[in-house]
This record gives structure tokens, sequence and C-alpha cells, in this order.
């Protein structure tokens, strides 16, 4: 809880709090989110086909709108990314048989976003690679969101073959075409939907965050980044400190 609040570096878990398996990673981040107090928006899952699903809690405090000003003390890694993410447009209540995958994407509204990637590990790149269920407890690198104007046209976007940028300044940081591990960033919130179907379901306006088309990236500080899907939507973020 200590990292997460105040961006302190850790080498790695203690030994008796090292997760084994994602059920662990699971604990480790319902522990630290109760004793933080915050209220709980949305989900970020990671749902690639052949690969564990995987999935993490977002906290309001996390959460910010475009164009957004955001404390260096929350995200001090300095790390961005560009996604399509979503928000509930009505509930997907507890059921007993499966949602379809239309039914769920006609649930949805998207936007253009930007995730903080920033991890409590000194080294996030040996957590990602060398011990994956530490890296998962700690909220899967979820530094910070910023979310772009919703829109609930999204469906008509090929986003495999759409155009995203991300810019500071004069310097482009990243411009390439698709790049979701799913093609269609909505099908992780399928995923979600079905997992939760057997127990909470989901509510309207629960944000769902399913994953980067271009990495994650350096930035500088006190400088505005924009990032841009073609034809779709634009978001503004600075780190501020």
């Amino acid at each position: 809880m200590h990292a997460r609040q105040t961006g302190e570096r850790l080498d790695a878990l203690p030994a008796h709090l090292k997760p084994r398996n994602f059920a662990d990673s699971c604990a480790v981040m319902d522990a630290v989110d109760r004793l933080v107090g915050e209220s709980i928006v949305g989900t970020k899952i990671a749902a690639k086909p052949g690969t564990e699903v995987v999935y993490a809690p977002l906290a309001a405090g996390r959460v910010f709108n475009s164009p957004a000003r955001v404390p260096r003390a929350l995200t001090p890694c300095q790390y961005m990314e560009c996604e399509i993410s979503f928000r509930l447009t009505r509930d997907l209540p507890a059921r007993t048989t499966e949602y379809a995958e239309q039914e769920v994407f006609d649930a949805l509204e998207a936007c253009a976003a930007f995730e903080l990637v920033d991890s409590r590990f000194r080294d996030l790149k040996a957590a990602m690679e060398q011990t994956p269920y530490e890296f998962y407890a700690d909220h899967i690198a979820n530094g910070a969101m910023v979310f772009g104007a919703f829109r609930k046209d999204w469906q008509k976007f090929d986003f495999g073959k759409t155009r995203v940028s991300m810019k500071q300044g004069p310097r482009t940081i990243i411009e390439k075409t698709g790049g979701h591990p799913t093609v269609n960033p909505a099908k992780p919130a399928v995923v979600l939907a079905n997992l939760r179907r057997g127990t909470t379901g989901l509510k309207a306006g629960t944000f769902i965050v399913t994953g980067s088309f271009t990495g994650f990236h350096p930035v500088e500080l006190d400088k505005p980044v924009m990032g841009e899907f073609d034809g779709f939507g634009m978001m503004e973020a600075t780190i501020v400190g």
C-alpha cells in the first residue's frame, strides 16, 4: 500500500507475499485497494487469445478526463501509451446464460485514451518478464488513465486499419496502424462481461480498459502529449511536477 500511495520503488515483494498464481495476485490487489480506500470505477483486462486472462481494478483517483494534468507523484515512471477504452452505457447483470459478443458491444461507448504505465517495482521490464504474478499484483502496472470524449458510433471503425499517433511538441513518439492484441479492442470487454456474469455483473458507467495499440514510451515532464486515432478521436495529457 505504501508503495502505491507514495511512488516508492520495491525490488520485489517479501517472500511470504509473493503470488504464485493469478488468484494470489488478485488477493494482493484487493488487500491494497481496501487499505487505500478509493472507489473502484472500472477494470483493466488483458485477454489475448492463447494467454491467461488477467485483470486489475481501476481506482477513481487514477482516472482523468482529457485534457488532463496528472501529478508526477502519481506516475513517476513517466510512461504513456495509446488505447481505445470503453464505458458501459447500461447494466450487464449477473445471469446464467453467456453474453453474446454483439450484446456486449451494443452496451459500450468508446474513447481514445492514454494509459500512464507505472510500476511500484524498481525494474518494470524485469517484473513483466521474470515475475509475472508480481507484475499482475501491481495492478498490471496501471498508474493512471486519461479518457477522451466517449462516442457511441465506435463499431463503424476498423481498428486494425486505424492510424494511431502519439506526439509531444514537434516530436513524434510513435505512429503506426492498428496494433491491438485482439485487433478489435472491445473483445476483452466480452470476456470481462462473462467473467462477471456469475458474480456481480457489471454496472452502467463502469470503465473497461482493454490494452495498448502502441506499447508504452517515456515522455517528458510538464509538456503536453497528444494522442490521436485518425477519424476517431484525440486525447491530451501532461505529467506535471
